[in-house]
């Protein structure tokens, strides 16, 4: 990946931030509650406005991206997610604060869409597992330092000035982004070559990815949201609970570089994406059975393998079946569906949880899903599409 050095951080910083910028608010709910006046629905609220813009332009973001320089949206982006975050952190007005959360949704939804476009028509298909890899890592730090740095810093930190950092941080990047736009290859010529019609792109191939996509988010955050629970009702604590889901994403987040390379080195996506479909079955069937210790930890340090692998090469797949003049609009779909079955998960999980009043039938079900990604992923003609003509750009 010679000379994509300051693609590659450009990708990473804005994966990084889109992720503060969802969350930082999370660990403060007290104090915006205190400050607004409001409840804990009035501070869920802020979090799924954000979601509400971030949904609602995902698409348009991708068409934008397909038509326009993804740098310039990228940075756009920075700057609507910076002013929207800086609005939240200093208003007194819980009205403002939920509009801010809403526009601050499209930034992210721009500077996402924006930075998978940069991968396409950046990366060829020999490297863009590597840099997904990396962009996925930089994702990992971005929860971690919303959920656990900015809480730790709080204790000597005022946590408005935490939230005030972010704006910081994407100027940063901004002021970076310009003076090193005219040294790094973009790939952007592939841009300017129109991309086919996108009713073309509507077929079997997409519905394959997205239902695929689909699935293993919905097993990936349903187990995140809900393994807690299932954990405390085992005996362990807050602090115990959190430590097993700590070694999940670590786990996750030592995986993502190795999958993206590994799927980079023997060309091809989708045995990646089965094999981590089936470590997230057997994950799934483990939780049946295992109840607590060192095999507990075992098996969180499985699922988070088996969720990078599962996941991470669905990410590339999506940018480059279609080529890179369509990468930013088949993106926003896919990713739309997906968040889709982020929010069904606590839904569907907890009514399985309701009828049933055992977790054995809701790891059934996340194992009968895990399972039908099998075949979803098979429908992709992922060599089909590879014996096409490769875009210039690749």
């Amino acid at each position: 990946m010679r000379g994509l050095w300051g693609v590659l951080l450009l990708i990473s910083a804005g994966r990084f931030l889109a992720f503060v910028a969802r969350m930082d608010i999370v660990p403060f709910y007290p104090e915006l509650m205190a400050r607004y006046g409001t409840t804990y629905t009035g501070a869920g609220a802020l979090f799924t406005a954000f979601f509400v813009g971030y949904v609602l332009s995902m698409i348009p973001s991708g068409l934008a991206a397909d038509r326009w320089q993804s740098d310039l949206q990228i940075a756009l982006g920075f700057l609507i997610m910076g002013l929207c975050n800086i609005a939240v952190a200093l208003t007194t007005s819980y009205t403002l604060a939920l509009g801010a959360r809403v526009v601050q949704g499209i930034g992210v939804a721009m500077v996402f869409m924006g930075v998978l476009k940069l991968v396409a028509v950046s990366f060829t298909r020999g490297n863009r597992g590597k840099a997904v890899g990396v962009m996925e890592v930089a994702t990992g730090l971005g929860l971690l330092t919303a959920l656990t740095i900015f809480p730790v810093l709080s204790r000597w930190i005022d946590y408005r000035w935490l939230m005030l950092s972010l704006p910081v941080m994407c100027v940063a990047v901004v002021v970076a982004m310009i003076a090193l736009r005219r040294s790094a290859p973009s790939g952007e010529a592939a841009r300017a070559r129109p991309g086919p019609p996108l009713r073309s792109l509507l077929g079997w191939d997409l519905l394959c990815i997205t239902l695929t996509t689909f699935l293993g988010l919905f097993c990936y955050n349903g187990l995140l949201g809900w393994l807690p629970t299932h954990l405390s009702l085992l005996g362990y604590s807050k602090a115990g609970a959190g430590a097993v889901n700590g070694v999940i994403l670590a786990a996750s987040m030592a995986g993502v570089y190795p999958a993206g390379s590994l799927s980079d080195r023997i060309g091809r996506r989708v045995p990646v994406v089965n094999v981590g479909s089936l470590i997230m079955i057997a994950g799934f069937l483990g939780l049946l059975v295992v109840k607590g210790g060192a095999a507990m930890y075992a098996l969180a340090a499985l699922i988070g393998l088996g969720m990078s692998m599962a996941v991470t090469p669905m990410t590339i797949l999506t940018t480059e079946m279609f080529g890179p003049e369509r990468a930013g609009v088949i993106s926003a779909i896919t990713v739309a569906v997906a968040q889709v079955g982020t929010g069904l998960t606590g839904v569907v999980f907890g009514w399985v949880l309701d009828r049933t009043g055992s977790f054995t039938a809701v790891w059934l079900l996340a194992t009968l899903l895990s399972a039908l990604r099998l075949p979803t992923a098979a429908g992709i003609g992922e060599m089909r599409r590879r014996a096409l003509p490769a875009p210039a750009s690749e």
